[in-house]
C-alpha cells in the first residue's frame, strides 16, 4: 500500500496544528465568558501517512453538570430564606419597633395611677399609653405586610425571568435540531453553552431535572416530575391571587393551556426559599403576633369592665376586638358565608393557628388548625343548627345558610388583628380604676374582723347583681352577719337569707362556700376573729373614686399568663405578654439560624460541586499557554516538513535537467 507524500503529511500536520490553534486561543480568548465550556479538537491518524479530519467537541461531565445545578438550586433555596428571615428578625429585635419597652411603659404608668387614681393628668397618661402600645403593634405588623407585599413584587418578577428562560432553552433545542448532526459536534457548542446557561440561571430560580435526547436537545423537568421544556412545548409559569387568600400569590404552571398550582416543596430554588419562608416563617409569626394583641386587648377590657370608672359607672372596653371573615375557596358552589369574631373574656383561649373548615354536607362541617401550611391535632366535627360555633375563642357565624357538600373556608382569626388594634375609649375618665362593690365591717362589731374583696371576676347586669350603668341590685348579698355556731349567713337588700358558710370556711370565699345562685360576680373574703352579731355589709362603691383596686389589678396583668402557648387545656399552657413576645422573636431566631446554618452548608456543597464541574469543563489558563506552545511547535515542524518536500522535490528537478 502505497504512503502518502511528504507534501500530503506536511499539509495535513499544518491544517491539524492550525484548527488546534484556533481551538485553543478559542478557549484563552472566552476564560471569563458565562457558561462556556472548554472546547478540545481531537485528530487520528491516517494509515497512509499524516492526520485524518478531526473534530471539535465541548469538554464536559454531564453528572457533574447536574450536581452543580441541583446544589446551586439547593444554596440559592436557602440564601433567598434567609435574606427574608434576617429581614424580619432585624425588624423585631430593632427598639424602633420592639413591642417589649412599650409594655413596660404601659405598666410603668399604671402604677403611677395607683397612687392617685383620681387625677386626670396620669389617666390621660396611661390612656395615651395604650394608644402608644397599639401604635406599636400596627407598626411592626405593617413590617409584615410591607414585606409580604415585597414578596409577591419579586414572585412576578421571577416567574417572567423563568418563562423568558423557559422560552430561550425551548428556541435553542430547535436551532440544535435543525442543525442536525452529532450532538457533541463543535458547531453546536456555542448553542449548547447558551442553552447550559439559561439552565443555570433557571436552576437558580427553581429546582430542575434534564434529560438529554439522541438529536441534541435538552428536555427540563420541575424536581418534582412537572414538564417545563418538551420538544414540541413549553410550560408558561404565573403568579395568580392566592385562592381563597388573595393577599398573597400562587405560583401556578399551565402546559397545554391547562395551569397548576405548585406547592414550594415542589418548587424549589429562589422561588421555593420565597414561598416557603412565607409559610413557615413569615405567616407563623405573623399569627403569634396577632395572637398576643388579642390576648392583651381582651384582657384590659375584661378587667376595666370588672372597675368603677370616674363617673360611678361600671367600666365599659378599651380597645375595639377586631372581627374576620372566613375567605371561600373559588371552588365552593354554596352560597353560605362565614363571620367570625373574638368571644369576650376567652382571649387567653385564642391560638396562632388558621382554621380550614370543610363541609361534608349542608349541614356539617370539620374544622382543622393548621400552623402554616401543617395540620395541627384531631379534626373537630361540627353541625348547624345552632348557628354559631365556638372553637379557641373564637365564635362564628354560619346563619347565613346556603352551604354545599365540599364547601371550603379558611379562617385567618389573628392575621391581620394586630394591625387593626384600635382603642375605642377616648376619655380618660373612663378608666375604672376603682372597685365597683365596697365592704365594710360595722362600726359597733365586737370582734375584730375585717372584710376584704377577694375577687371580682364579673359584672354583667345579664350574670351579676350589678346594674348599668353602675349600680348594685337590692336581690344581691348586702350583708354578713355571724351566727351563733360562728357561721356566716348571708343577706340581701331586702332581709332574705340567701345562703350560709359554715364556721369551718374560716370566713374565705363566703359566697362560693355559701352556694349563692345566682353567683353575684365577686366574693368576699372575713379575716380575723369574728364575734356572734358581728355586721358586714356589701353595697356599690358609690363615690369611691380614690380606691385603686382595680387600677392594682390591672398591674397585676403583667406577670399574669394571658397568651396561650399549647393546646393543652391543663399545665403550662399560657404565658405572659413579654414572654409571648420574646417567643415571638425567639420564634424567628431560631428559624434565622437554623437557616444560616443551612444556607452555609448549601453554599459549600455548591462550591465543591462547581469546582468538579470547572474541573472538568473549565477553562485552565496554564494548560492553554502550554498547548498554545506546543501546538504552535507543531505548526512550525508541519511547516518544515513542507519545505523539506519542497526542498526534495526541487533536487529533483535539477537532477535530471
Amino acid at each position: 500500500m502505497a504512503m502518502n507524500d511528504l507534501l500530503t503529511i506536511g499539509t495535513s500536520g499544518v491544517v491539524s496544528s492550525q484548527r488546534l490553534l484556533t481551538t485553543t486561543s478559542n478557549n484563552i480568548t472566552n476564560v471569563n465568558t458565562p457558561g462556556y465550556t472548554l472546547q478540545r479538537t481531537f485528530y487520528s491518524a491516517d494509515v497512509l501517512g499524516g492526520v485524518r479530519d478531526g473534530y471539535t467537541e465541548r469538554v464536559i461531565n454531564n453528572f457533574a453538570q447536574a450536581q452543580m445545578f441541583r446544589d446551586l438550586s439547593t444554596y440559592r433555596n436557602r440564601e433567598a430564606y434567609l435574606q427574608e428571615a434576617s429581614n424580619i428578625d432585624t425588624i423585631l429585635s430593632d427598639d424602633a419597633l420592639n413591642i417589649s419597652p412599650k409594655i413596660d411603659d404601659l405598666f410603668t404608668q399604671l402604677h403611677a395611677v395607683t397612687d392617685n387614681p383620681t387625677a386626670l393628668s396620669t389617666r390621660e397618661l396611661a390612656l395615651s399609653q395604650f394608644g402608644a402600645l397599639s401604635d406599636r403593634f400596627r407598626a411592626l405588623s405593617e413590617q409584615y405586610t410591607i414585606q409580604e407585599n415585597a414578596i409577591n413584587e419579586d414572585l412576578e418578577v421571577k416567574a417572567d425571568e423563568v418563562n423568558v428562560l423557559l422560552r430561550n432553552i425551548h428556541e435553542i433545542n430547535q436551532e440544535i435540531q435543525a442543525l442536525g448532526g452529532s450532538p457533541l459536534d463543535g458547531d453546536k457548542a456555542t448553542l449548547a453553552d447558551q442553552r447550559d446557561q439559561a439552565i443555570r440561571e433557571l436552576s437558580e430560580l427553581m429546582s430542575i431535572n434534564t434529560v438529554d435526547e439522541p438529536n441534541g436537545t435538552r428536555l427540563v423537568f420541575l424536581q418534582s416530575g412537572q414538564a417545563l421544556v418538551l420538544a414540541g412545548d413549553v410550560a408558561q409559569i404565573n403568579m395568580v391571587l392566592g385562592d381563597p387568600d388573595n393577599t398573597q400569590r400562587d405560583m401556578t404552571l399551565s402546559l397545554a393551556g391547562v395551569p397548576r398550582v405548585i406547592g414550594y416543596d415542589d418548587i424549589g430554588g429562589k422561588i421555593g426559599g420565597l414561598l416557603e419562608y412565607r409559610k413557615s416563617a413569615m405567616d407563623v409569626s405573623r399569627n403569634q403576633l396577632g395572637q398576643m394583641s388579642i390576648a392583651l386587648m381582651d384582657a384590659f377590657n375584661q378587667q376595666n369592665r370588672l372597675g368603677m370608672d370616674l363617673n360611678g359607672d361600671l367600666g365599659l372596653d378599651i380597645f375595639t376586638l377586631p372581627t374576620f371573615d372566613g375567605k371561600e375557596l373559588s371552588s365552593n358552589t354554596g352560597t353560605g358565608q362565614i363571620l367570625g369574631s373574638f368571644v369576650p373574656g376567652e382571649g387567653d383561649q385564642v391560638t396562632p393557628y388558621d382554621y380550614r373548615v370543610t363541609f361534608t354536607s349542608p349541614t356539617n362541617f370539620e374544622i382543622q388548625r393548621y400552623e402554616g401550611d401543617k395540620p395541627i391535632d384531631a379534626v373537630i366535627a361540627g353541625t348547624t343548627p345552632p348557628t354559631n360555633f365556638q372553637i379557641d375563642g373564637l365564635d362564628l357565624d354560619l346563619s347565613s345558610g346556603g352551604f354545599a357538600a365540599g364547601d371550603r373556608f379558611i379562617l385567618q382569626p389573628t392575621r391581620d388583628a394586630a394591625v387593626q388594634m384600635t382603642v375605642s375609649m377616648t376619655q380618660p375618665e373612663k378608666l375604672a380604676f376603682a372597685a365597683p362593690i365596697r365592704v365594710e365591717r360595722e362600726l359597733n362589731n365586737r370582734g375584730n374582723a375585717e372584710v376584704t374583696i377577694d375577687d371580682i371576676y364579673d359584672t354583667d347586669p345579664a350574670s351579676s347583681y350589678f346594674t348599668l350603668p353602675g349600680g348594685y341590685d337590692i336581690n344581691g348579698p348586702h350583708e354578713v352577719r355571724i351566727n351563733a355556731a360562728g357561721d356566716y349567713e348571708v343577706f340581701d337588700g331586702t332581709g332574705a337569707l340567701m345562703g350560709t358558710a359554715p364556721a369551718a370556711s374560716a370566713g374565705q370565699q363566703i359566697f362560693a362556700t355559701a352556694g349563692l345562685v345566682p353567683d353575684p360576680g365577686f366574693d368576699i373574703n372575713i379575716d380575723g376573729d369574728a364575734m356572734q352579731g358581728d355586721v358586714f355589709t356589701v353595697g356599690y362603691n358609690t363615690e369611691g373614686f380614690n380606691d385603686n383596686f382595680n387600677a392594682l389589678e390591672m398591674v397585676n396583668l403583667q406577670q399574669d399568663d394571658l397568651v396561650r402557648k399549647s393546646l393543652a387545656t391543663t399545665g403550662d399552657n399560657k404565658m405572659t405578654l413579654n414572654d409571648a413576645y420574646a417567643s415571638i422573636v425567639s420564634f424567628i431566631g431560631g428559624k434565622t439560624s437554623e437557616a444560616r446554618t443551612s444556607e452555609a452548608a448549601a453554599k459549600s456543597l455548591f462550591e465543591q460541586s462547581e469546582q468538579r464541574h470547572l474541573s472538568i469543563s473549565g477553562v485552565n489558563l496554564d494548560e492553554e499557554a502550554a498547548n498554545l506552545v506546543r501546538f504552535q511547535q507543531a505548526y512550525a515542524a508541519s511547516a518544515q516538513v513542507i519545505s523539506v518536500a519542497q526542498d526534495t522535490f526541487n533536487t529533483l528537478l535539477s537532477s535530471v535537467r
